[in-house]
């Protein structure tokens, strides 16, 4: 029998806000023969370490019929067109009810044809979908054609937004791990039939050794937040707390590191109120670089928003990892890690004043904010560990199919 090679199918990478999955992955490469299939080209202009890592073994072709999809897609058909042409046939049913995914599955059919010959001709031996959307359906279609063994991994969006196709990825899926249980019960309730364990609770893991030590001083409470600069991450409510802060006259220093979209309106909104000077907005930075902000702050904030917010944000997990007290939203999974008054403070999603109220208590109880980002960081130990992560994927993806 020929050595496990396992093959990820994703929307994009490198993609600069899923450091989550790039992590998995490299570390599963680390053990296992691993390669990647990116569905769109990457444009990212900060790339992580381990993309830079993995990019020989990264691969991605033209959107459109290019020679090399036209000769693979005409190789297939002649080496399997049964199974070819009702994979696609499989693919138009499982869509049609939702134009939009009937659509971009046309799309990317091409590709889909491609990786499938690229997969028979290069020994490999699974497929693995890092979302459930376009990616779980490219690899359910190469499944279908080549006998491949495939499995998923659901997230946030792309198991709770639109389920067109779900229910059948999961029946056809040899199993579908998710990161949270809240996660695990909905995806169990779209195919009852399923035993409990073929959907598996598997942590986003994290070297708790690359988080820390802490390099705090004495000075002004120092805040960090951290994530794409987009409405759904509350930093305008952010910035409304700090402005009632400085009215108080504290003292805080806050850095918000993350391109986006709303970067110069924030940084418009930081002038207005009269933060210059005490918030710091870094852009984009590199997984090694964001690091030794987290060891420098006390508190970390996320404001999510609850509508675009279902599982653990990475970032909590990073930051309690490198003992920061944490103050966020409720929404989604995260009262899995963050309980209120035990491993974080938890506040209404749009809310300054809420905000600024659990930052004054945090400001003025030292012993608080220490107690709860050490039971944060001991739950962030127990579970959210990157090589026991790791060896889960890789013991899945050595099996065969009997």
């Amino acid at each position: 029998m020929s050595a496990p090679r396992v093959l990820y199918v994703l929307s994009q990478f490198p993609c600069y806000d899923e450091a989550f999955l790039l992590r998995e992955i490299h570390a599963v490469a680390s053990r296992l023969d691993t390669w990647v299939f990116s569905l769109r080209p990457a444009r990212d202009p900060v790339v992580h370490d381990e993309a830079r890592a993995l990019a020989p073994r990264t691969l991605s072709v033209a959107f459109f019929l290019s020679p090399a999809i036209l000769r693979a897609c005409l190789r297939l058909l002649g080496s399997r067109p049964r199974r070819s042409l009702a994979a696609v046939a499989r693919l138009l049913a499982g869509n049609w009810r939702s134009p939009e995914f009937l659509l971009k599955s046309l799309v990317f059919l091409p590709k889909a044809g491609w990786l499938a010959a690229w997969a028979m001709e290069n020994g490999v031996t699974r497929l693995h979908a890092g979302w459930a959307t376009y990616p779980a359906s490219v690899a359910l279609f190469v499944s279908d054609v080549t006998g491949l063994p495939f499995s998923f991994s659901g997230h946030a969006h792309d198991i709770y937004l639109d389920t067109t196709g779900l229910a059948t990825k999961l029946r056809r899926a040899d199993f579908v791990s998710t990161c949270t249980a809240k996660n695990a019960e909905h995806l169990r309730s779209l195919a009852p039939e399923l035993p409990r364990e073929h959907v598996a609770v598997v942590r986003h893991g994290i070297r708790l050794s690359s988080f820390g030590p802490a390099s705090r001083g004495s000075g002004p409470l120092a805040i960090l937040s951290v994530g794409t600069l987009q409405p759904h991450k509350g930093f305008a409510h952010l910035l409304d707390a700090l402005a009632l802060l400085a009215a108080e006259r504290r003292d805080f220093q806050c850095t918000i590191v993350g391109g986006g979209p709303l970067e110069a309106e924030l940084r418009g909104r930081v002038a207005r109120a009269g933060l210059t000077g005490r918030v710091t907005l870094t852009g984009a930075l590199a997984q090694e670089d964001v690091v030794p902000h987290y060891a420098r702050a006390s508190v970390f904030v996320l404001m999510a928003q609850p509508e675009w917010h279902w599982g653990v944000p990475n970032v909590i997990v990073e930051a309690l990892a490198s003992g920061n007290a944490v103050v966020t939203t409720r929404f989604g999974s995260v009262e899995e890690l963050v309980r209120d008054g035990e491993t974080g403070l938890l506040v209404p999603p749009r809310d300054p004043a809420a905000l600024a109220a659990a930052l004054r208590r945090l400001a003025e109880d030292e012993p608080l904010r220490e107690s709860l980002a050490a039971a944060g960081r001991a739950v962030v130990a127990r579970e959210y560990d990157l090589d026991r992560t790791a060896a889960w994927y890789v013991s899945r993806f050595a099996e065969t199919r009997p």
